[in-house]
């Protein structure tokens, strides 16, 4: 045996042990699933990055800052309608030429493909959304990050786990991964990004999906951090409790942020309609939304793009109220600003920008705890606190009512603080605000462009269990045939001593020509004359629908609830002619209830 063969043979047995240890860690299934959940940290948090930084460059190419907030009142006038014009124009091409007109997109999108395509998210929805988030946000679109940062997150993760043929639930649960890290990323909050995959994408918090989460949403910290310091996104001073007076307007302000998220969350689709009807080509409506948006920003600049730098400045009880030169009163600059912020941003986002309303809502949400704590402490100054206390608060009041995620929005403030002294007050408004927009329906800035296309989001959990069952693991049974060319008084003692309800009819080869249940038969029992005459391929019903063995009990499920027989054939997977058995409908249920129990026990004992 010469050099060239042992090295050959070396190779090989390299490669052999190479796969069984790559099978064995496959059957590791918390294992495996927490390393792929670091690696889509990882790629979570460089995708975060290169949003964050793409969005710069976009905004660097315009106003010469990375940020619209930075080149406030620097910029000429005309690039407030020019940028976000242009801009426009390139997201409708995008909007027309790449991404599916028919599909949700950001976390909405995440949403659609967990509940509706098991997880699945192609690359080239991927890079479109990418694209089209950096070009609007980087060219003033009234739009946020975070729901792009976490649809990235989603993306890649999908990715990786359609590449190593992941199961439904492996996938799930990865998807959950870059959610939370996209999340952590933006916020430089792990805590929020564990909670807010759990709260609001996957609706599950067994300890087998929490432990590969917090291992993302940690990974994606870390980068973030490395790279661009552990700095909070915002400088925001420590606030105290001033007195326990102060609770009932806090909770007044949580009834506030309610009432405007209910306004933001209805608005979304009637802008949409509007758009849609008055503006019937969709590549020109971000354009049309960008015009607007800039005739707006000429005499509120803050308006554009994310406006961190204004939210910095309510937090900080710094700001700069200024109007074409006019020096207004703060309580009116405000709520002039909250009507502009709000109508922008659901224009922006009707229009078919892309970027997230988490944005616009922490920054609505601040300007209105900024206003009312300026009256509040105007009216009771011994017993309130200063008005950026009350920003602070608004922010996560306004997000917890339009995301429908108080807990979420709670840590993730907190984590941006690092105040204990907000907890009281911040959970008190937040949960207020989310009770009193849940009051009005229970739909989200996240989930309303899904409920209005017949989208259920809430089941999600649910339909991947359903999916997860295969035809071939429901109880069918055996199913009798006759030929083709039987004669009727053959079918009918068939029919009738095999007691199943109904009869194959199959030609020589054994495949099905058609079924016979009593419908089919009934017309032929009166004459006995045509016993002899009429062949059973004549009283056969051709039209058949079936199910395959390849399909799972969700697509039975979903067969049943449309029609009205009682039995359905499982078929073949690559012979739809094929026979396996019959599946009846009390066989299908019964299955069914039996895995909610199942799953519902594993809940009760497996929750954190």
């Amino acid at each position: 045996m010469n050099e060239k063969d042992n090295i050959g043979i070396e190779k090989k047995s390299w490669t052999t042990q190479f796969k069984r240890g790559l099978h064995w860690l496959q059957m590791q299934d918390a294992l495996y699933l927490g390393l792929l959940a670091l690696v889509v940290g990882v790629l979570a948090g460089y995708g975060a990055l290169f949003l964050r930084l793409g969005i710069e460059e976009v905004s660097l190419l315009w106003t010469g800052q990375r940020t619209w907030s930075d080149a406030l009142h620097a910029v000429p006038w005309y690039l407030y309608i020019v940028a976000p014009v242009v801009g426009g124009l390139l997201v409708g091409l995008i909007n027309t030429k790449v991404l599916h007109p028919g599909q949700a997109r950001v976390i909405p999108g995440v949403l659609e493909a967990l509940s509706e395509r098991g997880g699945r998210i192609s690359l080239k929805k991927t890079l479109g959304e990418v694209s089209s988030s950096i070009i609007a946000i980087g060219s003033g679109a009234s739009m946020g990050r975070e729901a792009p940062t976490v649809a990235l997150g989603a993306a890649l993760a999908s990715l990786v786990g359609q590449r190593l043929r992941l199961t439904e639930k492996q996938l799930r649960t990865l998807l959950g991964c870059g959610v939370a890290a996209g999340i952590a990323a933006s916020f430089n909050a792990p805590i929020a990004g564990v909670l807010f995959a759990l709260e609001v994408i996957l609706a599950d918090y067994a300890v087998a999906t929490f432990t590969p989460i917090v291992l993302a949403s940690v990974i994606a910290t870390v980068i973030t951090r490395a790279e661009l310091g552990n700095y909070p996104v915002f400088i925001i001073p420590e606030f105290e409790l001033v007195s326990g007076w102060e609770i009932p307007a806090y909770l007044a302000l949580g009834v506030v942020c309610g009432f405007i998220a209910v306004f933001i969350v209805k608005a979304l689709p009637i802008a949409r309609g509007i758009f849609e009807t008055r503006i019937k080509n969709a590549l020109f409506r971000p354009a049309v939304a960008g015009f607007i948006l800039g005739c707006v920003a000429l005499y509120l600049p803050e308006i554009m793009s994310i406006g961190y730098g204004t939210v910095e400045s309510l937090l900080l009880e710094q700001v700069l109220v200024d109007s074409l030169g006019w020096t207004l009163p703060l309580t009116l600059f405000l709520a002039v600003l909250i009507v502009a912020k709000v109508a922008t941003s659901v224009m922006c986002s009707a229009g078919g920008f892309g970027g997230g309303m988490i944005g616009p809502s922490l920054f609505i949400g601040a300007t209105t705890g900024a206003l009312f704590g300026y009256i509040a402490h105007d009216v009771f100054p011994e017993y309130s606190e200063t008005f950026g206390a009350y920003a602070l608060v608004g922010s996560g009041a306004l997000l917890a009512a339009t995301v429908q995620a108080p807990m979420s929005m709670i840590l993730m403030i907190f984590e941006l603080s690092g105040n204990y002294q907000v907890m009281i007050p911040l959970m008190t408004a937040c949960v207020v605000a989310a009770l009193v927009k849940r009051a009005f329906g229970p739909e989200s800035v996240i989930t309303e462009s899904l409920e209005e296309k017949g989208i259920e989001t809430g089941w999600g959990l649910e339909r991947s269990w359903l999916r997860a069952v295969p035809v071939r693991r429901i109880p069918w049974r055996a199913i009798p045939s006759v030929s083709e060319d039987a004669r009727l008084e053959e079918l009918k003692k068939v029919y009738v001593s095999s007691g199943k309800g109904c009869v194959q009819v199959v030609d020589h080869e054994g495949l099905m020509v058609g079924i016979v249940t009593f419908e089919d038969l009934k017309e032929w029992l009166l004459d006995s004359a045509l016993d002899q005459v009429v062949v059973a391929a004549e009283v056969a019903n051709k039209n058949v629908r079936s199910i395959s063995e390849s399909d799972n009990l969700l697509d039975v499920i979903r067969i049943f609830d449309s029609e009205s027989f009682e039995q359905l054939p499982v078929v073949e997977a690559g012979e739809p002619r094929k026979v396996l058995g019959i599946l009846a409908r009390n066989a299908v249920f019964s299955t069914y209830h039996k895995m909610i129990v199942k799953h519902g026990e594993a809940s009760e004992h497996t929750h954190v």
